[in-house]
């Protein structure tokens, strides 16, 4: 996969602990340490994104759900993922 470039603006603040961090880690450069970070983030959301569904369907009678009850699953879903 050809990799694409994106330039960030930290603060001095935010820079200095984002260097010692990558270091304190073991990271070969600051792009491996992003990409690590962007990672865990996306980890994170199909993780939210799993527990609020199932968290959708407990409960929900066994069987094929009816399209009523398709769209409350929808709306659930895209409201969960707006927070």
């Amino acid at each position: 996969m050809k990799a694409v470039t994106i330039n960030i603006s930290l603060n001095r603040e935010l820079a200095d602990f984002a260097r010692a961090d990558s270091e304190a880690g073991a990271f070969d450069s600051m792009s491996e340490y992003m990409r690590e970070l962007i990672r865990e983030r996306r980890e994170a959301r199909i993780a939210a994104d799993v527990a609020m569904l199932e968290k959708a369907i407990a409960g929900a009678p066994a069987g094929d759900p009816g399209d009523a009850e398709l769209r409350e699953i929808y709306a659930v879903a895209k409201k969960g993922r707006r927070k």
